[in-house]
């Protein structure tokens, strides 16, 4: 019988992990723009929503969490917790490169987090699994060398916009079902197309950096 109790307790607890793991890939498809299907192929998820929560704790990440499944097709109203806008471009940074970035010093702040802020590297498997290397059809330097002679090749045309819908899965619902008719590919939110959105040509130090936490005085 104890058996039987452990076995079912492990069932439970693999299903919550499981449960808790998806939501992280959805939520990171929005950050990145990445199908589901290539973050799960990384092998990275559950390291990096370990990662995360250790980051900006587990109370930071709900919040994250709600704030992006309330306007999922939109961008966020941030400015009750800008903290959380720093932590979203960090998970899509980790994801990119396989690091855990700097947050800005404010944002951290406010996160009450007790770790150094400090840009680190998660693991050597994340900085050959970067998404960063498949927005050009690369490969990380010194690792996964794409085989002999392949430099001289053109990479793989990006795909029509028909062809992407074509190998969307059945399934595909949600957030991303609003469209019934073709629709131009300018009218397209880019976080729902594969591969670059224009967001990611802003260099770093043009984006906007998270207010500095409010003071006593302005708390009272």
């Amino acid at each position: 019988m104890d058996d039987v109790r452990e076995e079912t307790r492990e069932a439970d607890l693999a299903g919550a992990v499981s449960e808790d793991v998806s939501a992280f890939v959805e939520l990171s498809e929005v950050l990145t723009g990445f199908s589901r299907y290539d973050l799960r192929g990384t092998g990275m998820a559950e390291l990096y929503l370990d990662t995360v929560k250790r980051q900006i704790g587990t109370s930071g990440y709900d919040a994250l969490i709600t704030i992006l499944a309330a306007a999922p097709r939109q961008s966020p109203d941030w400015d009750e917790r800008p903290e959380l806008l720093e932590a979203a471009r960090a998970i899509a940074y980790l994801w990119y490169t396989g690091a855990w970035p700097r947050l800005a010093p404010a944002a951290h702040a406010a996160l009450r987090r007790q770790m150094a802020n400090e840009e680190f590297v998660v693991s050597p498997s994340s900085y050959t699994e970067g998404l960063v290397w498949r927005t050009f059809h690369g490969h990380p330097a010194g690792a996964k060398p794409p085989g002999f002679g392949t430099w001289s090749m053109a990479p793989p045309p990006v795909p029509p916009i028909e062809e992407v819908f074509d190998e969307l899965e059945p399934d595909f619902a949600g957030r991303h079902a609003v469209f019934t008719a073709p629709v131009s590919v300018s009218d397209i939110d880019p976080s729902m197309l594969p591969g670059l959105a224009p967001e990611r040509y802003v260099t770093p130090s043009a984006q906007p950096r998270a207010a500095a936490p409010p003071t006593r005085q302005e708390q009272q």
